[in-house]
């Protein structure tokens, strides 16, 4: 048994290893949007404080009038940040 478990791991060590480091990076990523969750503002306040934003395509960068997109935080919701310049805009909870 054990014979078979360490040809399995000289074999196959480097996948295992890159996919316990890509799941650390993706718990660790997770672990730092879900920290500052409430830091970014609701829709609702970032349009309130930015009137002009809420357009009929959809709401767009104050900066630089951009369309947001939207990034999924797992348990969370989205946050939406500016496809131009970068900038993290708001929040959406999920329901």
């Amino acid at each position: 048994m054990w014979n078979s478990l360490l040809a399995f791991w000289d074999q196959y060590h480097g996948l295992i290893i890159g996919f316990a480091v890509l799941a650390l990076v993706l718990f660790v990523n997770q672990f730092i949007f879900r920290r500052g969750w409430k830091s970014y503002p609701a829709r609702e306040q970032y349009v309130a404080a930015h009137p002009g934003s809420a357009t009929a395509g959809g709401v767009v960068c104050a900066k630089c009038r951009q369309k947001a997109a939207g990034m999924a935080v797992a348990s969370a919701g989205r946050i939406y940040r500016c496809t131009w310049c970068e900038t993290e805009l708001y929040r959406v909870d999920r329901a």
